[in-house]
């Protein structure tokens, strides 16, 4: 049965937005429509629209929508929620199901080959993750972490570093510490695109069971500033002359 699917990130600097058919019975999935939006502020105020024009575009009813994936991180923190909480209402409303997508697969999913998907963590770290990307998606080689690069790098096999492409915003951040060899061939990126982001929602829907939408969350893979208690205050604390 083929079903219409709604796939949205906004866990990197960019907003990416693909819709496409997945007929799940015969592990066959079509493009039909996409956006990538480079966003300069916060996706919350314009995910809505921007899904609305994407639809109207491919002539879609939401009504219409069978399945919905979206990127869940890691990536940041409030773009994470933006995206998840959005798909998880469009799936309650809906009554259709979800599939979580891992930010650093719809990072691969943009390359080919062996894909060294890495994101800027900050604090001198990466998020870090690796997939064999072909026809059918960023097939996953080994999971998600946030540590160094060089810890990433150490704890590959001498075949695995041969093979590899590193890919994504991380590229441009921590690109000077990379190899030469693997500067070499490294792809930076934006952030999320809409090509790499259905190549993995589209093999999730045909290949993955549905996430339970009540239990599905963002995947942060470490605590905030605010949770650590690293937070500075932007202003010295003032007290009310009415109190």
């Amino acid at each position: 049965m083929t079903a219409w699917l709604l796939a949205l990130d906004t866990s990197t600097p960019r907003t990416a937005l693909a819709l496409g058919r997945v007929d799940r019975d015969r592990g066959a999935a079509e493009l039909i429509a996409h956006a990538t939006h480079d966003d300069a502020g916060p996706a919350s105020a314009l995910l809505g629209p921007r899904i609305a024009a994407l639809l109207a575009e491919a002539g879609v009813a939401a009504a219409e929508l069978g399945a919905i994936a979206c990127g869940r991180g890691p990536g940041m923190f409030t773009g994470c929620r933006v995206a998840l909480a959005t798909a998880k209402g469009l799936a309650l409303a809906l009554g259709c199901p979800i599939f979580g997508l891992s930010t650093l697969a719809v990072i691969a999913g943009s390359a080919e080959g062996t894909a060294f998907a890495l994101l800027d963590a900050r604090r001198g770290e990466v998020y870090a993750a690796t997939f064999a990307v072909g026809e059918a998606g960023p097939a996953r080689l080994s999971e998600d972490r946030c540590c160094t690069l060089e810890q990433a790098l150490a704890d590959m096999s001498p075949e695995t570093l041969a093979a590899i492409r590193p890919v994504g915003p991380g590229v441009a951040a921590h690109g000077a510490a990379l190899p030469p060899e693997l500067r070499a061939r490294a792809l930076a990126t934006a952030g999320a695109d809409a090509r790499g982001l259905w190549r993995a929602a589209a093999r999730a829907a045909l290949r993955e069971a549905a996430d339970d939408v009540a239990a599905l969350d963002a995947v942060y893979l470490r605590a905030s500033y605010a949770e650590l208690g690293l937070n500075t205050p932007k202003r010295p604390p003032f007290r009310s002359p009415f109190v």
